[in-house]
This record gives C-alpha cells, structure tokens and sequence, in this order.
C-alpha cells in the first residue's frame, strides 16, 4: 500500500520555482529544496525522484503560472513585453531565461525541456506574426529581445533601459507600442 502525501504538491513545486530563481540550478541542493519545501529527504525524493526531475517539473509549474498565456496576435507581443519590463524591477530575470544560460550544468533532458520552451516562445512570437512579411525573422528578433532583456534585468540594468530596448525592437518589427 503506498502512502499518501503530506504536503501539496503544488505548494513545495512553488517554493522549488522561487529556490531556483533564486540562486540558479547548480547553486541549489537537495538539502535547500527540501527546507525550502518543508519536506524530508524521503518525501522529496519519493515524489520528484531527483533533484533534476524536480528542476524540471518546476520549470512547467514556472511556465504555467508565470508566463502570460496569451492568444496569439501583434496585442499580445505587446502585452508580453509590458509583463516583462515591469517584472524586471524584481531583478530575477527569467527562470527560463536563467536556465538557459546555465544550460552548460545542466543534465541533457533539462538542457532539452530549457531549448524546447525556448524554442516555444520563438514559435509564439512566430505565430502572432503570421502571414507578415519576415515574420520569421522579426520572431527571432523578438525572442532574442526578451531573453537580453531578462539577462539585462537580472544584471541589473535599469528599468528604463530595458523599456527602451523593449520599444526598440517592437519599433523594428512594426509592433511600436508606447506603454513600454
């Protein structure tokens, strides 16, 4: 008979999410996810198995509660980039982002899951642009944009700077948006 859990599932994926944001995969162990869950080692690992099977389920908990969801559209590139430039006074960058840049730590199906969200966005970006000319260019561009701009946020640039680079490229792409 197996046991059931005491603790929500959810709940400790959220702790995980805000862990890794924090300090990055590689700077994150077990032990810290367990404290920052409120869980045992035995718990942690009966429901997330290890510590890169957690990162990843983590990742898809980020991505669903953190990205906007979005019906694709020009409206919707500009939405994503008001989101973005006003989270940046947080400072956390991106997750995503984050995870990307760590993608040399990381073990392959994390580095696979970071590439295909990314990939995502691109395709996103991609599919609000549709039937526009150099659509597909303007989508690399944008994706582009957002990963600098959340790089740049966590490095601290200004909110303004990154505001500025957020209307730049909207500008490029023909998507100028002055709430940015």
């Amino acid at each position: 008979m197996s046991r059931t859990r005491d603790f929500d599932v959810d709940e400790a994926l959220d702790a995980a999410v805000e862990l890794f944001w924090r300090q990055g995969y590689a700077a994150t162990s077990v032990r810290q996810l367990c404290e920052a869950m409120g869980i045992l080692a035995g718990s942690f690992y009966a429901a997330f198995e290890s510590k890169e099977a957690c990162f990843r389920q983590a990742l898809q908990r980020y991505v669903e509660v953190q990205l906007p969801a979005l019906v694709p559209g020009p409206a919707a590139i500009r939405a994503w980039f008001r989101v973005i430039t006003a989270a940046s006074r947080q400072g956390k960058g991106c997750l995503l982002v984050n995870s990307a840049v760590e993608s040399p730590g990381l073990d392959e199906p994390t580095r696979v899951a970071v590439a295909e969200r990314l990939r995502a966005l691109e395709a996103f970006f991609g599919a609000c642009l549709h039937g526009r000319p150099d659509a597909r260019a303007d989508a690399e561009l944008l994706s582009a944009t957002v990963v600098s701009i959340h790089v740049l946020a966590r490095s601290g640039a200004t909110p303004a700077k990154l505001r500025r680079i957020a209307a730049r490229a909207l500008a490029l792409t023909g998507l100028a948006d002055d709430a940015c």
